[in-house]
């Protein structure tokens, strides 16, 4: 046939013809909202709302399952959302469900886990299938002897035009062998970000949709945690970023709800509270002010303004097809979290005369408003802490000061040390650094003593020749049983008896000692002991790092022997990085983890000495291969001071230590807090 112009417009006119039929032939089928409450029963044990499905009570999942309409030109969703706001029961099992009656095409649905997508299948989707009558829609198309099904089991359902198939994002190897038009992936935040043999998991699972080209889909659904390593908002911020939008019943604007709005006069619309005298929320004040007019919504009327919610897009998408969706607790189903119930997690979060607890301010931003956390890099401010600095003078144990502060008493004594310096065939030149802590029954800690052993300082532009020949000084060994070895004096600090501003005597309770350096030689030296608690450390692993800021075990016994213990050490860091931002209240009463120092004195707990220490170190990402998978902390520089940084760590990790041993000796308390450990011993 010869190509000319008449031959491309008879072409163009058929191909008119038939995509307008298709478009009314779709204009005839029920759309996927419709659908699944006209065929969805929520059978009990699945829901606390039993019986036909609606969407009356999380109407703004509509829109978003009808994307799964088959006239829907949208090829990816992502939705980053808060916990617990219904997408699961009102988008995935249903749409898992509408495909498979009315559209079928092979599906994959993953989770971040794949026995939690198992989960999801077996809990959720089969008893809802069942008890909608439409179970016998999975049909295996092989059945082998003893009829067993094989079409039908844990990791694969079969139906007639497709097959679901169960997986984890964990396992994107197993993906190579599959082609889906429609994915669900569920969690998303916890999927690997790049697959070590197979490269972006993202761009693999697009892969298995090459052959349905712009028919195919994939629904990106998570709650987001840390921004830097976030899988969620990036596919977010690539689409058209909707917001749920209310109508105002005062003004009538329409609004997206927000926890707070800094207005231009300085004040907020957003989330408002009363407090009273005792800063609890006063029943019945919570409301939301209107961004627009100031007006207050009750959130009585949060169930009709939801029914007249509609979704707005707030940005140009980066890519075509794709749209996204962003929705926090605000809009949560009447019967579920309260915002009173979201006052009171803030106020734990923020409390209004204390410190914020990034910790939970960190959950509340991830699980209630559908957030990002963004992890920045810091250097803690060591001026800050010197105004921690007490009464009491270095040497003696402040058991006066600790009753007068409400913090009770003095539980713990610890004694820490690190190690630094050379040690070759041409120069020995060590320094032992170390520090005295007091526990407190409250969480507080009080330094005791500080010092070092050896006068050894670390300068990268000084040969060892320069060093060596420097006779203005003495220089001490870690070598045992020789003259100047730093271990000699150490042994004294431990052994000694230290006296407490009430006249009575203390001894340390538990010695840590770094081992990660001249291991030999400390463990020497920590064998040399039989009747006192001396306990070796290092990190868990060298040049570590911390992975979305997840919290793991501080500490953990070593398998090579009782008297060794591995350290997360960043994750510790980021603990001291918080204690020392500590601040009493305005009625003098200290935070748990408040930490205490006495005196400067003779040299001791001066800022060049010691508190500078503190700020030797900043909290920097870490990246691989363009993208950031973690946090480390590092030196400011090579030359910057850090020894009582470290020699606090280990006073940190020292009751933790104290606690692991108490309990397995005890053996009959599993788990063991602080707390139930000063109330034991003090019964």
């Amino acid at each position: 046939m010869e190509i000319n112009e008449a031959s491309i417009n008879i072409w163009k006119r058929t191909y008119q013809a038939i995509h307008q039929r298709m478009y009314e032939v779709n204009l005839t089928k029920q759309m996927v909202d419709e659908w699944v409450e006209e065929n969805i029963v929520l059978p009990d044990g699945v829901s606390r709302y039993t019986g036909p499905f609606e969407y009356d009570l999380s109407p703004y999942v509509r829109e978003i399952v009808n994307r799964l309409y088959s006239g829907d030109s949208s090829r990816c969703i992502a939705i980053m959302k808060c916990a617990q706001i219904g997408l699961t029961q009102g988008l995935i099992i249903p749409g898992l469900a509408y495909i498979i009656a009315e559209d079928p095409a092979p599906i994959l649905f993953m989770a971040g886990d794949k026995s939690l997508a198992k989960t999801s299948i077996q809990e959720r989707f089969e008893p809802i299938l069942y008890s909608s009558g439409l179970d016998k829609l999975i049909r295996p198309s092989v059945v082998k002897a003893k009829n067993q099904k094989t079409g039908d089991t844990s990791d694969y359902k079969e139906y007639a035009g497709g097959r679901l198939t169960i997986e984890g994002t964990q396992n994107a190897d197993k993906m190579r062998q599959i082609s889906v038009k429609i994915i669900f992936a569920d969690d998303w935040e916890a999927a690997p970000r790049n697959d070590k043999k197979e490269g972006s998991l993202r761009k693999l699972m697009e892969g298995r949709q090459t052959s349905y080209g712009n028919l195919a889909k994939t629904f990106f659904v998570s709650t987001p945690t840390i921004k830097q390593t976030s899988n969620i908002e990036p596919v977010y911020l690539l689409g058209d970023q909707r917001k749920w939008h209310w109508t105002c019943p005062h003004c009538e604007d329409l609004i997206d709800l927000r926890w707070r709005v800094e207005m231009p006069d300085g004040s907020y619309a957003g989330i408002v509270y009363q407090l009273d005298k005792f800063k609890k929320v006063i029943d019945g004040s919570v409301g939301y002010r209107c961004q627009s007019c100031g007006g207050i919504i009750k959130e009585t009327q949060k169930y009709d303004l939801n029914l007249g919610g509609r979704w707005i897009p707030t940005a140009t998408p980066q890519i075509k097809d794709y749209v996204s969706y962003h929705l926090n607790a605000l809009v949560i189903p009447p019967g579920f979290v309260t915002w009173e119930k979201l006052v009171e997690e803030w106020l734990e979060a923020c409390p209004p005369d204390g410190q914020v607890n990034k910790g939970m301010l960190q959950t509340f931003l991830n699980i209630r408003m559908g957030e990002t956390w963004e992890e920045l890099g810091e250097a803690p401010k060591s001026m800050q802490l010197m105004q921690n600095s007490r009464g009491y003078l270095p040497g003696i144990i402040p058991d006066k000061t600790c009753d007068e502060d409400q913090n009770g008493q003095i539980m713990l004594l610890t004694l820490a040390c690190d190690l630094n310096g050379i040690m070759n065939e041409d120069l020995e030149d060590v320094r032992l650094d170390w520090e005295l802590v007091a526990h407190a029954s409250s969480g507080a800690t009080y330094s005791v003593d500080q010092g070092s052993i050896g006068t050894f300082k670390r300068n990268r532009e000084k040969t060892q020749d320069e060093l060596k020949n420097n006779t203005n000084r003495e220089m001490f060994t870690f070598r045992h049983g020789v003259k100047n070895s730093a271990w000699d004096d150490f042994r004294k600090l431990m052994l000694q008896e230290w006296k407490t501003e009430s006249g009575a005597a203390m001894t340390v309770d538990i010695t840590i000692v770094d081992t990660g350096f001249f291991t030999k030689l400390a463990k020497t030296f920590i064998s040399s002991f039989e009747s006192e608690l001396i306990i070796g450390v290092k990190g868990k692993t060298e040049g570590e790092f911390r992975t979305f800021a997840k919290d793991t075990p501080l500490i953990t016994r070593s398998r090579e022997s009782n008297e060794l213990y591995l350290l997360e050490v960043n994750q510790l860091k980021d603990e001291l990085s918080e204690l020392m931002k500590l601040r009493m209240t305005d009625n003098d009463e200290q935070p748990e983890g408040f930490m205490n120092f006495p005196q400067p004195r003779d040299g001791k707990y001066s800022f060049d000495n010691y508190f500078k220490h503190y700020e030797g170190e900043r909290k920097t990402e870490v990246e691989k291969n363009g993208e950031i998978i973690g946090f480390n902390w590092v030196k400011k520089h090579n030359n910057a001071p850090n020894h009582f940084w470290d020699v606090r760590i280990y006073n940190m990790a020292a009751r933790e230590i104290y606690l692991d041993i108490y309990k397995r000796y005890d053996g009959k308390h599993k788990s063991l807090s602080w707390a139930d450990f000063c109330l034991l011993m003090s019964d």
